[in-house]
């Protein structure tokens, strides 16, 4: 699994309280705490060295020759180059290659060890600013659009395009679907009680927010479950040339071009196959890392409930794929606690049909796979659980509630003592 030790970088002070300091990002990851604490900041961060860290691996980039600059200018994209300090110390431990950042210069190694059993993500950074997206026209053309929101902008556009293919998709919400127009490409919300279609550019922030989240998500998640074969076909032109030439058969190319024209994956040798599997490895996407800032934006409780749930559901279509997710919520908290109980409840023989009826299968996670940290005061501090790694109720946003409930008991002592 990939680890980040973070140090004297934006709100980070004093980084992890643990493991010499490695956040351990598993398959579903969780940060809470109060705005401006450094969960943004962390999760941009780790999406920077998981990117990193695949261009590093295709050869974009040569170890023996990138610079600090270079590493300045990718934190650029993700609005985090004034975060730096004389301090700052940032360390990346991945399964290709580990790196590390102190004393303004920048180092990377490649890992020997591992780097055979590294596999390629797909990583999709979806920010808190969605709904821009979703509200304004021609949003290409503004000089100032950072380069993060450039990025699921195009990733929205391929999930429309596909959605005109399909026509509909339904919403992670109740009684609301999402259509593309197939002639003007702008998206719509269609209320199921009425039948009514309203441009997503005039439906509630919760809509605006949801949709292109929702709709980037599906289609990259349905793009992680499909083999290696299809995966080529949609690559670019300049990439599946790279991707042939590498090939050291003749027939091996022949037959994937042959392939590639028809889409009749008979035409492939057992041998030419094992070879274009081993070498796609390298041009192709193995899984999909989603990492989404407050899916709970503008949304009712218990619409925010529903969208994790599809969030949950979207990690499990591959055994590979990740989610990371900030949060200000405790209904993120409390739903995942109800996806992780209901999969232990599984695992001790409780009949599923009955388990089904209170959380749907498909966002049943596992436990020991999750990790839960909360930041405060430039501290990152890891969330005990209990059971099969269930978080327990001692965290900041339960604690919170629990404020609420001992102010209005102090509000009723008041009420008996003065008005009684």
């Amino acid at each position: 699994m990939a680890r980040l030790r973070v140090k004297n970088f934006g709100p980070i002070t004093e980084g992890f309280n643990s493991d010499d300091g490695f956040i351990t990002f598993d398959k579903y990851t969780l940060f809470i705490g109060d705005q401006g604490t450094g969960k943004s900041t962390v999760a941009k961060l780790f999406s920077i060295c998981c990117w990193l860290e695949k261009a590093f691996f295709r050869g974009d980039y040569d170890t023996e020759s990138f610079e600090t600059l270079d590493f300045y200018e990718i934190c650029r994209n993700q609005l985090l180059e004034d975060y730096f300090s004389e301090k700052t110390e940032l360390e990346y431990s991945g399964l290709a290659y580990h790196f590390w950042f102190k004393k303004d210069a920048f180092f990377a190694q490649s890992m020997k060890d591992s780097i055979n059993e590294y596999k390629r993500p797909k990583i999709m950074y979806i920010p808190s600013e969605r709904n821009i997206l979703s509200v304004v026209k021609n949003i290409d053309e503004l000089d100032n659009l950072p380069p993060m929101l450039r990025v699921l902008r195009r990733r929205y556009l391929q999930a429309s395009e596909h959605l005109k293919g399909e026509e509909i998709f339904n919403l992670p919400l109740s009684g609301y679907k999402a259509l593309v127009n197939k002639s003007s490409g702008e998206t719509f919300v269609v209320e199921e009680k009425s039948g009514k279609a309203i441009p997503l550019v005039c439906a509630s922030s919760g809509l605006q927010s949801i949709v292109p989240s929702s709709l980037v998500t599906d289609y990259l998640a349905s793009l992680s479950t499909v083999n290696t074969l299809e995966k080529i076909r949609i690559l670019s032109d300049k990439t599946y040339q790279q991707l042939k030439l590498s090939l050291e058969s003749e027939s091996a190319q022949t037959e994937l071009e042959r392939y590639v024209t028809s889409g009749i994956s008979k035409s492939i040798s057992e041998k030419s196959l094992t070879e274009i599997n081993t070498v796609a490895n390298k041009f192709t996407n193995a899984y999909f890392m989603n990492i989404v800032e407050e899916p709970e934006q503008n949304l009712f409780p218990e619409s925010q409930m529903r969208n994790l749930a599809f969030l949950l559901e979207s990690a499990n279509r591959n055994d590979a794929n990740k989610i990371v997710i900030t949060t200000h919520s405790p209904y993120m908290l409390s739903f995942i606690t109800l996806a992780a109980k209901a999969y232990e409840l599984a695992e001790k023989k409780v009949p599923s049909e009955e388990i089904e009826k209170v959380v749907s299968r498909k966002s049943w996670i596992d436990g020991n796979k999750c990790r839960f940290y909360q930041i405060e005061n430039g501290l990152i501090k890891q969330l005990s659980t209990f059971g099969r790694g269930l978080p327990s109720d001692n965290n900041m946003l339960n604690l919170t509630l629990g404020e609420s409930n001992d102010k209005f008991d102090q509000l009723l002592d008041l009420e008996e003592e003065f008005a009684g």
